[in-house]
């Protein structure tokens, strides 16, 4: 819980940096990528590539695939892009709940009768690797082996790569095209765009229990001056301004203090907002509990849709 949460009257942190479920906002390119991410997993492509800049919601994205897959898959996640080819083996197996092996190889055996057997009763199986541009030549050549596993009909094992974007120019390497070939789906996420960042911002606090909207127009302005449109910065440019409207005893979170909160954290507005956008912008129109719910039930919408 934060400081400022019984003060605003929040049931929970709204901007806390967990990727917390409750909070799910789906841009169109987020919307975009889940649905092709579940799409990829049901169908058994095999390999499936996720990039973005830090902060753009790619954790979140995965967390979001793996709710939404629920009982209907098996999965393992790696997020240290640093191991060895037999810790690579291991992390899978423990991930899988199975017994560790002394070998590679016998780690590979006990690997492909899991999936055999997980794919006779109709279990996908996923495994998610983060940081994935940050992992060395040996093990994107073993993550291409694992492509192996594989009946006459289907894949028996889907990969998603997840990483920043310089995991599209890796793969672009003419040693890595082997690799590269065996990927059949690439997404990219980017920033959201001013009318999103808003509906971001005010479906937080409708999801964390209150109805009105707390920030004036102008503070929506500065927000998306300071953060790009980047989910994690504005997450942590609006916990700061809220943390100082509780000291300053504010209800409502005006430019200056989101400006406050950007000298506090050292940063510099990035984007620019045109005339139009600052005088007609859906920030102009305060947000009520109905456009909460309005949210909410469109992010379930495109859920059930992805399905």
């Amino acid at each position: 819980m934060a400081i400022y949460d019984e003060f605003y009257g929040f049931s929970a942190s709204p901007f806390a940096l967990n990727p917390d479920p409750r909070f799910l906002f789906l841009s169109e390119r987020h919307r975009e990528a889940l649905a092709g991410l579940i799409h990829a997993v049901e169908d058994a492509k095999g390999f499936a590539v996720l990039a973005g800049e830090v902060g753009t919601g790619k954790t979140t994205l995965i967390h979001s695939l793996l709710t939404e897959l629920g009982d209907r898959a098996r999965s393992a996640l790696l997020f240290n892009p640093g191991v060895t080819r037999h810790e690579l083996y291991l992390h899978l197996l423990n991930e899988m709940k199975l017994a560790p092996e002394d070998s590679v190889l016998a780690c590979m055996q006990s690997l492909q009768r899991f999936l055999l057997e997980q794919f006779r009763v109709g279990m996908r199986v996923v495994v998610i690797l983060d940081e994935a541009h940050a992992l060395s030549p040996e093990i994107l050549e073993e993550v291409r082996l694992l492509s192996n596993f594989e009946t006459s009909q289907s894949k028996l094992l889907q990969v998603l790569l997840v990483g920043q974007p310089e995991l599209m120019e890796r793969l672009r390497s003419p040693s890595l095209r082997q690799l590269r070939q065996r990927i059949a789906l690439r997404l990219e996420l980017g920033p959201l765009r001013f009318d999103e960042t808003v509906s971001y911002v005010r479906s937080r606090i409708a999801a964390a229990g209150v109805g009105s909207d707390l920030f004036l127009p102008a503070a929506y302005e500065e927000i998306y001056r300071l953060s790009g449109g980047i989910p994690r910065l504005i997450n942590v440019i609006c916990d700061n301004a809220l943390v100082t409207g509780f000291a300053r005893d504010q209800q409502r979170i005006a430019a200056k203090l989101i400006h406050l909160a950007g000298r506090d954290l050292d940063l510099q507005p990035v984007v620019r907002l045109s005339l139009w956008q600052r005088l007609r912008g859906p920030h102009r129109s305060l947000a009520t509990a109905d456009d909460g719910a309005a949210v909410a039930n469109s992010r379930l919408r495109t859920l059930e849709a992805a399905k």
